[in-house]
């Protein structure tokens, strides 16, 4: 339990809309490759329904060669090295709340002793 919330239900509600959102978005993935099939077919892979325009939206991956990916190391470490040493700025800090289940071994905190355990 949060001790800082006055009103329990809207953890509660947070949490049950974090569950719906996840039951939701593995809906969508199911239904988007009939949809996405569907919208190859037309022309210019792009289509009109319900108010809403629907086109193919397309991303690029690429494998860089050995010589870029050591480049890609040199810099990580050197921004690594720039955010200890303070040269490096902070321009935003950004908090959010981590959802994750408890272990199945891991009582919640706010579970009440079984009584059978030493105070």
């Amino acid at each position: 339990m949060l001790r800082y919330l006055d009103d329990p239900s809207l953890l509660t509600r947070y949490l049950e809309l974090k569950a719906e959102i996840k039951r939701l978005q593995a809906e969508l993935e199911t239904l988007q490759p009939a949809i996405l099939a569907a919208l190859w077919e037309e022309p210019e892979q792009r289509a009109e329904y319900g108010g809403y325009q629907l086109t193919v939206g397309t991303r690029r991956t690429y494998a860089y060669s050995e010589r870029v990916q050591a480049l890609e190391q040199e810099l990580k470490t050197l921004k690594k090295r720039e955010e200890q040493d303070g040269t490096a700025t902070l321009v935003r800090h950004t908090s959010f709340v981590v959802v994750r289940p408890l272990k199945p071994d891991t009582p919640a905190p706010d579970d009440e002793p079984s009584g059978d355990e030493p105070a």
